[in-house]
């Protein structure tokens, strides 16, 4: 039912967004581990098929690796070490103006998927990343690993 409930607020907050055209500020993770393999989840309530990376809202007031560590421990039970600004850019989702700020860290621990908003996650290589990984966490993904030059590969 909770999923269900997820699901159509997702709808409505599109539609919502699309006719008022608030200013909204995002974050989204790209979570690693040892082995430089990158931390992909697939949501409830969007398109099932799609995975991405950890993403979420950042509250008013909030700053968006405040926001960013929030998101990892609600979603997918991991707290995030240091945290590093790989991107920023303005986009627009679904007729809003979303300020997303993309970080990169490295995790140590087993990430547990929250069941609510998370259905499913898992560590691909960045050369193997699922088929119907979007453009835009593809992009994310680059940018951090030109950070530091380990992940090569990844547009395909």
């Amino acid at each position: 039912m909770h999923r269900l409930l997820l699901r159509v607020a997702e709808k409505l907050r599109r539609r919502w967004w699309a006719w008022r055209k608030p200013s909204l500020r995002g974050c989204a993770i790209v979570a690693r581990d040892a082995d430089g393999a990158v931390l992909m989840v697939r949501h409830t309530y969007r398109k099932s098929h799609e995975w991405h990376v950890p993403t979420g809202g950042v509250r008013k007031d909030e700053h968006p690796e405040t926001a960013a560590r929030r998101e990892l421990a609600e979603e997918v039970a991991l707290q995030a070490g240091t945290l590093t600004v790989v991107h920023t850019e303005t986009i627009d989702l679904h007729g809003a103006r979303n300020e997303v700020t993309v970080f990169a860290t490295a995790v140590t621990a087993t990430p547990r998927a929250d069941g609510r908003e998370i259905a499913e996650l898992a560590f691909f290589p960045p050369h193997a990343l699922p088929h119907s990984t979007p453009e835009w966490a593809r992009a994310y993904i680059a940018r951090a690993a030109a950070l530091d030059g380990r992940i090569d590969g990844l547009h395909g």
